[in-house]
C-alpha cells in the first residue's frame, strides 16, 4: 500500500471540481488566480502522485500553468480516454464531480507511463497562438469564401467581398508575426530552417510542428508516428485479421502533415511520391496511401530534428 493519492481535476469554464483517491478532498474552486492559489496551498499538504486534468478547450492551460509552477506532477489526458475509463468502472453517469473522482483514479493507476505536462516557453506560446489564429482565419476565408458562391444580391456580395479582404489581411498580419517571432530567436530559426530543408515542409508546417510536437527528435520513429495519429493500430482478434487504421493523435499536426505530403507527392519528393505511386499500384486507396507518405515524412522530420538538436550550437527549443 501507498500513502500517495491522486488528484483528478475537472476544468469548466469558471470553476474546477477536485477529488482525491483517497477521498478527503471533494471541493470545487473558482477558476481565478486567487481560486487556484487556494488549490495549491490545499494540495500542498498531500503527498501526490500524479494530478490529471483532461482538455477542456483551452480553458485548461491557467490551471495547467498555475500547478506546473508549483512543481506538481501534472498528466494532460484527452476526454475520450477519461470517458472510456469512466465507463469501464462502471460510472456511465456524467457530472463534473464523477470526472474529477475518475480522474484521480487515473492519476493514482493509469498514467505512470505519461509524459508530465511541462509549459511552452513564452515565444514558443506566442508562436504556437499565431499558428493557431492563422488557421482559424483559414478557415473563415474558406467558410466566406463558400457562402459569397450562393449569395444573390449585390449588397450581399459587397458584405462577404469586404470580409474577405479584412481576413486575408489579418491572415498576411499573422503571417508576418510568425516570421518575426521565428527570428527573434536563433535556435528556433534554426528548427524551422532544418524542417523547411525537407521538400515539401514550408514556413507554416514547420512552425506548426514545433509547437503541436515539440517532442520531435526526443523520441523515436513508432512513438512520434502514434503521437501524431498515423501510427496503424492492428484490430485482430482470435483467426480474424481486419484493417489497421489510425486513431486519435494531435489534430493540428496531422492535418498540417497531410498538406505537406500531397504537396512533396506532387511536386518535390521523388521517394514519396514512389511510395505513393506503388501502393496505389497494389490496389491501396488513395487515403491509405496518403497516410503512409505522411508516416514517412514525419518520420524523416523525427530524424531531421535529431540531428539539428544534436549539434552542440543547437539549444534545447523546449524544456526537456
Amino acid at each position: 500500500m501507498t500513502s500517495a493519492v491522486g488528484i483528478g481535476i475537472d476544468v469548466a469554464k469558471a470553476k474546477v471540481d477536485v477529488a482525491s483517491t483517497d477521498g478527503s478532498l471533494v471541493l470545487t474552486v473558482e477558476r481565478t488566480a486567487e481560486g487556484l492559489a487556494g488549490l495549491v496551498e490545499q494540495l500542498a499538504d498531500f503527498d501526490v502522485h500524479r494530478v490529471v486534468l483532461e482538455a477542456s478547450g483551452g480553458y485548461e492551460r491557467a490551471v495547467l500553468d498555475v500547478l506546473c509552477a508549483a512543481d506538481l506532477p501534472v498528466v494532460l489526458v484527452q476526454p475520450k480516454r477519461a470517458r472510456a475509463v469512466a465507463n469501464a468502472l462502471g460510472r456511465r453517469a456524467k457530472t463534473d464531480a464523477i470526472d474529477a473522482a475518475v480522474l484521480a483514479w487515473m492519476a493514482l493507476h493509469a498514467v505512470d507511463s505519461d509524459p508530465l505536462y511541462s509549459p511552452l516557453p513564452e515565444t514558443m506560446e506566442r508562436l504556437r497562438e499565431l499558428v493557431f489564429r492563422r488557421k482559424q482565419l483559414v478557415e473563415s476565408i474558406g467558410a466566406d469564401t463558400k457562402r459569397k458562391r450562393k449569395a444573390r444580391t449585390e449588397a450581399a456580395i459587397a458584405s462577404f467581398e469586404r470580409t474577405l479582404a479584412f481576413l486575408k489581411a489579418e491572415k498576411k498580419a499573422i503571417e508576418k508575426g510568425i516570421n518575426a517571432t521565428i527570428a527573434e530567436l536563433d535556435h528556433l530559426a534554426g528548427a524551422v530552417e532544418a524542417l523547411e530543408s525537407v521538400k515539401g515542409v514550408g514556413r507554416v508546417t514547420a512552425a506548426t510542428l514545433l509547437v503541436t510536437v515539440p517532442e520531435l527528435g526526443r523520441i523515436g520513429r513508432k512513438p512520434v508516428s502514434a503521437l501524431v495519429g498515423v501510427a496503424p493500430w492492428n484490430r485482430d482478434s482470435g483467426t480474424k485479421s481486419a484493417h489497421r487504421y489510425i486513431h486519435g493523435g494531435r489534430t493540428a499536426a496531422r492535418c498540417s502533415l497531410y498538406m505537406a505530403a500531397l504537396s512533396a507527392i506532387r511536386h518535390g519528393s521523388p521517394p514519396l511520391r514512389t511510395l505513393y505511386e506503388r501502393l496505389r499500384a497494389k490496389g491501396k486507396p488513395a487515403k491509405v496511401a496518403i497516410v503512409a507518405c505522411m508516416r514517412k515524412l514525419l518520420i524523416h522530420l523525427n530524424s531531421t530534428m535529431r540531428s539539428y538538436l544534436s549539434r552542440p550550437t543547437a539549444p534545447a527549443i523546449v524544456p526537456t
